[in-house]
């Protein structure tokens, strides 16, 4: 997360992992999680002998052969000093990306270090990549999610996590279309004087991606526009022309167009006064472009701005209005839009973050956009997910082709559709839906089309207890323990 995550600044150790199968075999899983607790043992021995024989056995020998010696025990020793004697938890496998949870006695919080393993034998630490302070780990109850046990145990974790972490959110798990658990906690501002409750609205971040994707989908199966025009057909001036004319919307719905993000320093700098897509326009204009259309995959904003455009253009209609008409209304989701943040007629959960103790608002624009920023509720997601597969918005083999990969992320950890991410378990238990986070702001919402099981998760905090949380109610639906 952003809140607390850090990307260390050995440069020598920040290099592209080659991506090749889907996971660690099994065999190799007990050996590679067994790295986690030596990595924790050099980070508390201070002696250079030990640690840097603990950094010969743990490390991917291409690693030991492009960064020195001094520098890998020396990241040992920054993480010494920064957190200090590390009390180590468990280690855990995704994929290619090891979880070392351990404990800080200097921050007095939890760590999740996380570091990438290389894709072959002998699957050794190829870097370390990421920080992020998360709940005190858990040990999980046996049983399916929707055991009387499980959600019992459950209702308590959360408990927890608000007495603890101060946790503040709404989450929901239904079967089919009936709730099986559902909480609200904590508050909607930083006086604490607004308890959230079932119809507060929480920022979906990134979570509007899934409604501009749909969108495009319902213009393109009343013809008026085709998923292979190009860039160029719908923005004449755009200062890229041959990019323009290469790329298309089927490109920019995959985020393999080649276009970055026009969230930049300067765009804060506007950001509360931006209320329509036409003003980030020059924003994205602004960004460059970093591969030619359809050779990689990058996470791509500034794509999905130049989406919303698309469809005011083709159905002449404002892109909040056409939202809110052909997917809200329509779905029941009565407690969804992209609200100014400045309508008082709304109750919004406002993005918070720590400043020391205490939680202050964090910045946000006045705005949401085609490309994130929207609020809704934990039962309007739920309309959203039962409405698509009741195929109220887009027909059986739309919404298929929506779900189904289209470009990989590159070791991320998921997949992307047509403005859905697919997750892949450890146990293969596939899921769609999106995710977001910005300042203030975490949301997931997945559904399991193998067991009909549908989850949402909302929070108005820079808080790692909802990573934690998130992880662990993926673990109970999944069954990967």
């Amino acid at each position: 997360m952003r809140l607390s995550c850090r990307l260390f600044t050995l440069a020598a150790l920040l290099f592209t992992v080659p991506v090749c199968a889907q996971e660690v075999p099994d065999s190799a899983a007990v050996g590679v999680t067994a790295l986690g607790e030596q990595f924790v043992k050099a980070v508390r021995d201070t002696s250079s002998a030990f640690r840097l024989q603990t950094a010969r056995i743990i490390y991917a020998p291409a690693t030991l052969k492009r960064v020195s010696a001094d520098k890998l025990v020396g990241l040992f020793e920054q993480l010494r000093i920064e957190y200090g004697q590390l009390e180590y938890h468990h280690s855990e496998l995704t994929h290619y990306v090891l979880h070392v949870y351990a404990r800080s006695p200097l921050r007095e919080k939890w760590l999740d270090i996380q570091a990438r393993i290389e894709h072959e034998a002998p699957y050794k630490i190829l870097q370390v990549v990421f920080i992020a302070e998360v709940a005190e780990p858990v040990y999980l109850p046996n049983g399916p999610i929707q055991s009387p046990d499980v959600l019992t145990w459950l209702n308590s974790y959360v408990d927890k996590l608000v007495s603890d972490d101060d946790l503040s959110g709404s989450v929901l798990i239904a079967q089919g279309d009936s709730a099986i658990f559902e909480r609200t906690f904590g508050f909607a501002d930083p006086a604490r004087t607004r308890e959230i409750n079932p119809v507060t609205r929480f920022n979906l971040g990134s979570g509007n991606k899934m409604f501009t994707a749909l969108g495009i989908m319902l213009l393109a199966a009343e013809r008026k526009l085709s998923l292979d025009d190009s860039v160029s057909k719908y923005f004449k001036d755009f200062p890229y022309p041959d990019f323009a004319h290469r790329a298309t919307i089927r490109h920019l719905l995959t985020h393999t167009s080649g276009l970055g993000d026009f969230w930049t320093d300067d765009y804060e700098k506007h950001w509360d006064k931006i209320s329509t897509l036409r003003q980030i326009l020059p924003f994205v204009y602004a960004d460059s472009v970093h591969f030619n259309p359809g050779d990689s995959f990058q996470y791509s904003n500034s794509g999905y701005i130049l989406l919303g455009l698309i469809i005011e253009r083709v159905s002449g209609m404002d892109y909040f209005k056409f939202v809110r008409t052909r997917i809200y209304e329509p779905l029941g989701m009565t407690h969804s839009d992209s609200y100014l943040q400045n309508d008082a007629d709304t109750t919004l959960a406002l993005p918070l973050t720590r400043q020391g103790k205490r939680w202050q608002v964090a910045p946000h624009g006045l705005r949401g956009s085609s490309a994130g920023g929207g609020y809704s509720t934990c039962r309007d997601m739920l309309l959203f997910i039962r409405g698509l597969l009741s195929y109220k918005i887009v027909d059986r083999a739309t919404l298929k082709e929506m779900t189904t990969p289209m470009s990989s992320s590159r070791g991320k950890n998921f997949d992307y559709g047509y403005g859905f991410m697919i997750w892949r378990s450890e146990s293969n238990v596939v899921s769609y839906g999106h995710a977001g986070q910005t300042y203030g702001v975490n949301f997931e919402l997945r559904y399991y089309p193998q067991k009909d099981l549908t989850t949402v998760l909302l929070c108005n905090q820079d808080n790692g207890a909802f990573d934690s949380l998130r992880h662990n109610i993926e673990k109970l639906v999944t069954g990967d323990r």
